[in-house]
């Protein structure tokens, strides 16, 4: 039987994320080599645009996995620009896939 394990951060009892306009890099510090796992980063509010221009994995010799993202955030395409607009809040999710 398969297992699918969702993941997220912010959780209820966290502060939010927050990324000003622009581009940053974010790091998770979750996955392995065992199992599939897949990542997504979404707005966690409205009239912003969240793009991941780069995603890749890390490991040490201990075999701890982090899960680093190079992301942009902007205003919404098609929107017009607002100079008050310095950005918003984030939702990471990934799922691990056991089999």
């Amino acid at each position: 039987m398969t297992t699918v394990t969702q993941y997220w951060a912010p959780h209820d009892n966290q502060n939010g994320l927050y990324q000003a306009r622009g581009q940053l890099i974010w790091s998770w510090p979750l996955g392995d080599n065992s199992h599939y796992w897949g990542f997504a980063v979404r707005p966690h509010q409205g009239n912003m645009q969240v793009e991941v221009e780069r995603q890749w994995t890390t490991s040490d010799n201990d075999m701890r996995f982090v899960e680093n993202f190079l992301v942009t955030v902007s205003d919404p395409v098609g929107r017009e620009f607002r100079p008050s607009g310095n950005g918003g809040l984030l939702m990471f999710t990934a799922i691990k896939v056991e089999a």
